[in-house]
């Protein structure tokens, strides 16, 4: 048998599984790149209360996968505030500098009502004198948050994502 034609029919072999493997992609589940802008507008969507897409599009070329799949999945505030490790340098960054923005009572207590259910709750021993005085303090802070601090505790998933996300 001739050597050459062997050595060649090798090569063949190795080109031609070489080129599927790269056309099909990777067999191991690890996920594609994702477009930063389908992320950013995902993200936006999905809590514009938190995340600005303008914001998110400057700073989404140093993301790791792990946040830019995480931003693509999460369908509500509650999914993205789920990590608040990975969207912590995402967030608007106004949440925590008040502003003069009209809001209504209802708001401050639909926040602080969630405040009083995700965090004190937590509380051992808590009694309801600890609530009502915890939704009162609570009030009065209100009065000094910006609307997307007072939209980012309303729709907090739990009491960690308030303190990391909305600087609680």
């Amino acid at each position: 048998m001739n050597i050459k034609i062997v050595i060649g029919a090798i090569a063949a072999v190795v080109v031609i599984g070489g080129g599927i493997f790269f056309l099909s992609g990777n067999k191991h589940g690890a996920p594609q790149t994702l477009a930063c802008t389908d992320i950013c507008r995902q993200a936006n969507i999905a809590c514009p209360s938190l995340i600005n897409e303008d914001d998110c599009n400057s700073k989404c070329g140093q993301l790791s996968q792990e946040i830019k799949e995480h931003l693509q999945t999460a369908a509500t505030c509650e999914e993205l505030t789920s990590r608040p490790d990975l969207i912590a340098d995402l967030i608007i960054p106004k949440v925590a500098a008040p502003e003069s923005v009209d809001k209504n009572t209802t708001d401050c207590e639909a926040a602080c009502g969630s405040y009083v259910s995700k965090c004190l709750t937590l509380v051992p021993n808590a009694t309801p004198a600890l609530f009502d005085e915890g939704l009162v303090s609570c009030m009065a802070e209100c009065a000094g948050w910006n609307i997307q601090k007072v939209d980012c505790m309303i729709n907090a998933f739990d009491c960690e994502a308030m303190t990391n996300v909305c600087g609680l």
